[in-house]
């Protein structure tokens, strides 16, 4: 996880989908919207918008197939 997340005033809830990632990253899990989806505490619609936004700001990107797996960018990447 990078402190960064933190400095892109992002809401509550994308931060919370970014430190799931992150998590399942620093485990080695496969970052699958199948796989992440059910660990989500909220509904669809935010999970989906959640995604949407990290991937809008360059923090992850998503892939077209619905099995490949989501990919954290590096800070540096991301976008303000």
């Amino acid at each position: 996880m990078d402190q960064k997340i933190f400095t892109l005033g992002l809401p509550t809830e994308t931060v919370s989908c970014y430190l799931l990632l992150t998590g399942l990253a620093d485990q080695d899990l496969p970052l699958t919207r199948r796989g992440v989806e059910p660990l989500w505490a909220g509904d669809a619609a935010g999970f989906d918008a959640a995604l949407g936004e990290l991937e809008r700001r360059g923090v992850i990107a998503i892939p077209e197939e619905a099995d490949a797996p989501l990919r954290l960018l590096p800070p540096e990447m991301w976008r303000d």
